[in-house]
């Protein structure tokens, strides 16, 4: 007669079991392991070793789902019955690993590997992750370098979260915005910070609606399965505005809320979730009301994405403290994009006090088609560079004349020529000129790519370095900026020597992609940069 054990769970339905979960296992069906591991630890309660080996097992499960309170609470059982079983030991420290909590990881992941009496090797080699993690979580600093090097091949580097020397404050604009809290330079990291939930596809047909929608419905159950499982992520996900709100009643978020550790945060009635009878059920509402106005896009104009390999064209996101960051046509910061991480770094020199911003369209066109895009998003940008283009008295005859030229053709040499002399004799200040060029750039980019227009104007024009050097102090990093700058560095006429304008190049590309790889192997990113026709030596 087969063996009973306490629970009435015998040795041959155990075993039953145990093949169950085994098959499950390499299905990666979860949830249906999660109830077979139940089914033992309900049956195993007077059997420890068997008692702690099902929960540490439904512990990783849960954790694969993203119920990290759940998996946490399985390894405290576990634990709770043996202080020392390396299976609970080894799934907590990687679940805090996860959880951002890797000093407390490593310390589980070493006394699992003590307790195991085997795999030092492999410990040593976690323990040493938790340390890099740590040191980023710390300081900020990423180096992509070997990743970037290798064409982007193998698994994504791991990457913590951080939040540098930023603090979100009202803003003049309305509403709440990020500010530095300190002078930051250009490519210094502001903030690293982990997607709640990512929506990626591969589209056919870009402009087709159906297919992003199939896109975007992903996205959003990613979303609330999340919240639902965490109520931390639920009450971050509350923090951020519905669009709907008079903007004097939002709320500023202290920022311990954005570095607070998962079971130390205290959930006050700033959640996301409301009582119905035992069950905490989502606001669902509010959730997708703060989706539509919070996310952001990997294709955005202040974005840029690593390691796609070119096969993804369709990603969404929902970053928590970059969807503070407000719109500016004259921005000072990008983000880079790295597996689920979005690197938000400064792309131009910052003051402490300034208030940190992205451009939320493309803002290298004129102020007439920045104020069409701005009110499709529903505000009207009023930066000092929207205003200077539309309250410049002198100018604003030149401008409007130009913006027309730009949309009907014709000789773009022309107009370049016209308006740099215009700005000349106008004694247009270089801050107000970069503005000006900034917002005219595509007509310069048509000269700079037309031999005949570039051997037509001559000198008249302005070197195509010269330009993308006084453009990027207007809108800060930018990939057309960086393009044409590596174009125009053979013959960067008034841009200095080869070894200032090679400074300059580099100066440039970190404002483009932050501070992510050494300077070696930021000429990999410079040939992402540039088409592939383009035959530069770099």
């Amino acid at each position: 007669m087969a063996g009973v054990r306490g629970g009435g769970l015998d040795d041959e339905t155990l075993q039953q079991l145990r093949s169950r979960a085994t098959q499950l296992l390499l299905k990666e069906d979860w949830r249906e392991y999660i109830a077979v591991c139940s089914r033992i630890v309900d049956g195993a309660s007077d059997d420890r070793r068997v008692l702690c080996s099902a929960l540490a097992h439904r512990a990783d499960a849960r954790a694969r789902l993203g119920d990290a309170d759940a998996a946490l609470a399985d390894c405290n059982a576990a634990l709770a019955a043996d202080p020392v079983h390396p299976g609970a030991l080894l799934s907590k420290g990687t679940i805090l690993r996860g959880l951002g909590r890797y000093a407390l990881a490593a310390d589980c992941i070493r006394a699992a590997a003590l307790a195991a009496g085997g795999g030092a090797d492999e410990a040593r080699e976690l323990v040493e992750q938790c340390r890099r993690l740590e040191a980023q979580a710390r300081s900020g600093a990423v180096d992509l370098s070997e990743w970037v090097l290798a064409g982007f091949a193998g698994k994504c580097p791991d990457l913590a979260e951080y939040v540098g020397p930023v603090e979100v404050r009202r803003s003049a604009r309305g509403g709440r915005g990020v500010f530095a809290v300190k002078n930051v330079e250009a490519g210094a990291t502001l903030m690293m910070a982990k997607a709640v939930a990512i929506g990626r596809g591969v589209l056919q047909d870009t402009t087709d609606g159906d297919e992003k929608m199939v896109v975007w419905k992903d996205f959003v159950d990613k979303v609330l399965d999340a919240a639902e499982k965490c109520p931390r992520t639920a009450a971050l996900i509350h923090t951020l505005s519905t669009g709907e709100e008079r903007q004097d009643d939002l709320v500023v978020p202290e920022m311990a809320l954005f570095r607070q550790e998962p079971e130390d945060l205290s959930l006050t009635d700033g959640t996301s979730m409301v009582r119905e009878g035992t069950q905490e059920v989502l606001d669902v509402d509010r959730i997708l009301k703060v989706l539509d106005v919070n996310c952001l896009t990997e294709d955005a104009p202040a974005a840029d994405v690593l390691g796609n390999n070119g096969v993804v064209n369709c990603g969404v996101g929902l970053w928590i403290l970059p969807s503070f960051i407000n719109h500016s046509c004259h921005p000072n910061a990008r983000r880079t994009h790295v597996g689920d991480h979005a690197i938000v770094h400064a792309s131009r020199d910052i003051k402490a006090g300034e208030e940190i911003t992205f451009p939320y369209f493309d803002v290298l066109v004129p102020v007439s088609k920045r104020r069409e895009a701005s009110r499709a998003w529903g505000f009207e940008c009023s930066c000092d560079r929207c205003r200077f283009e539309s309250e410049d008295f002198n100018l604003k005859q030149e401008i409007l004349k130009s913006e027309n030229d730009l949309v009907n053709g014709g000789d773009m040499g022309a107009l370049v020529v016209r308006l740099e002399e215009k700005m000349r004799k106008s004694m247009v200040k270089e801050r107000r000129k970069v503005f000006l060029r900034a917002s005219l750039w595509n007509a310069y980019s048509a000269v700079y790519d037309s031999d005949k227009l570039v051997r037509k104007w001559g000198r008249q024009v302005p070197s195509e370095a010269l330009v993308a050097e006084s453009i990027a102090d207007a809108v800060g990093g930018n990939k057309n900026v960086l393009r044409a700058m590596l174009r125009g560095s053979k013959d960067a006429n008034g841009c200095g020597n080869r070894l200032e304008v090679e400074d300059k190049v580099v100066r440039i590309g970190r404002a483009t992609y932050g501070k992510v790889v050494k300077r070696h192997a930021m000429r990999a990113l410079f040939r992402l940069t540039l088409d592939a026709n383009n035959n530069i030596n770099l």
